[in-house]
C-alpha cells in the first residue's frame, strides 16, 4: 500500500495548488491538497501536503513532507512522534527536481489511516521529526487534513464524510 502512495505522490511543483490525479494506464487515482508550510524552523522550512491514493480496492493516505531548498544542508529524519507515540514515518530520498526546476527536497511521509485522517481534520497534528539532523517540530493545520478528506470523499475514495 505504501508503494501506491509513493507512486501517486505529486512532485513539489504540482502540489502547490492541490488537485486530482488519474492514471487510466496504471489504474491509480487520487487527490492531493495544496502544499503548505508545516514547520518554519530557524534554518529550515518544511512543506507538507496530504495525498489519498487508490488502486485495486486499496487506499493509501499520507502526509508528504518536503524541505524547501535553503542552501544550508539536507535534513535526515528516521522517526516521527506525536504525544510520545511513534507515527508510521517513511523516509524518502530524491533531489526535488521536476520539469527542470529544483525547489523542495523529499524528506518522508507519515502514513495515515482513514479514521486518523478524520480526527486530524478536526485537531490538526503537532509532531516531532527526529534523526541525525536533530529534531524539528511540525504544526500541520486541521484544514489541510479537512481538505484532503473533503476531496477524497467527493471523489469516492473514502467513505468518511467530512464534518461541517
Amino acid at each position: 500500500m505504501l508503494s501506491l502512495t509513493l507512486a501517486l505522490a505529486p512532485a513539489a511543483g504540482q502540489a502547490q495548488n492541490g488537485g486530482q490525479l488519474v492514471s487510466p494506464h496504471t489504474g491509480l487515482s487520487g487527490v492531493y491538497t495544496a502544499q503548505t508550510i508545516i514547520s518554519d524552523d530557524f534554518h529550515h522550512v518544511l512543506m507538507g501536503h496530504v495525498i489519498v491514493a487508490a488502486r485495486d480496492g486499496q487506499t493509501a493516505i499520507a502526509l508528504v513532507i518536503q524541505q524547501r531548498r535553503d542552501g544550508v544542508h539536507y535534513l535526515h529524519f528516521d522517526t516521527a512522534t506525536a504525544q510520545s507515540i511513534e507515527l508510521p514515518f517513511r523516509r524518502r530520498r530524491g533531489n526535488g527536481c521536476t520539469h527542470g526546476h529544483c525547489r523542495d527536497r523529499p524528506i518522508g511521509l507519515i502514513v495515515l489511516s482513514a479514521p486518523l485522517l478524520a480526527r486530524l481534520s478536526e485537531t490538526g497534528l503537532d509532531a516531532v521529526l527526529s534523526g541525525r539532523s536533530g529534531t524539528i517540530r511540525l504544526n500541520v493545520p486541521a484544514g489541510l487534513f479537512a481538505d484532503a478528506l473533503r476531496q477524497a470523499s467527493g471523489h469516492g475514495l473514502l467513505d468518511i464524510a467530512p464534518n461541517g
